[in-house]
């Protein structure tokens, strides 16, 4: 069986680790700058790459929505750049709407009603994923995630 590919972007289960991994084009300059942002927190980082090595680096900070890490030459040439969206806060939303659908007992449709908007949070998070790792369109991103975002707080405002 062949062994899946891992993302060059990686945000752990808590949204509170960043791991990149990129293997950078053969370029003449060995010190880079790598910056990591989501929203409104950034963290530059200078770092010196070896070619034909794999760019390794595991950050600590909180993300939330769109995360870009961008490698650039000390020229501020962008050698490469990867996008992801880290899911958690909104994932803890659709736990919540998914399970209060479950364990609703109305007889009206207020059960059919949450479940439905679980759904369509879920389908606009994977936009928003899609647009960020496959398309590359970080605008794209921003704006599904933040409907998504949207759509859960003005029910649930989980905050988890």
């Amino acid at each position: 069986m062949a062994s899946a590919l891992s993302s060059p972007l990686e945000i752990s289960h808590n949204c509170k680790q960043i791991a990149v991994k990129l293997a950078l084009p053969n370029v003449p300059s060995t010190t880079f700058q790598l910056t990591i942002a989501s929203g409104t927190t950034s963290e530059v980082i200078p770092i010196t790459y070896q070619q034909g090595t794999v760019l390794t680096y595991n950050a600590n900070l909180e993300t939330a929505g769109v995360v870009t890490a961008t490698v650039t030459m000390s020229t501020g040439a962008i050698v490469a750049q990867v996008s992801t969206v880290a899911t958690c806060q909104i994932d803890c939303c659709i736990a919540k709407l998914v399970e209060s659908a479950i364990t609703c007992t109305c007889k009206c449709d207020k059960c059919k009603e949450e479940l439905d908007r679980a759904e369509k949070v879920f389908l606009l998070l994977q936009a928003a994923v899609y647009a960020a790792e496959v398309d590359g369109n970080i605008k794209d991103a921003t704006e599904k995630y933040a409907k998504a975002n949207e759509m859960c707080t003005e029910v649930c405002a989980c905050g988890c």
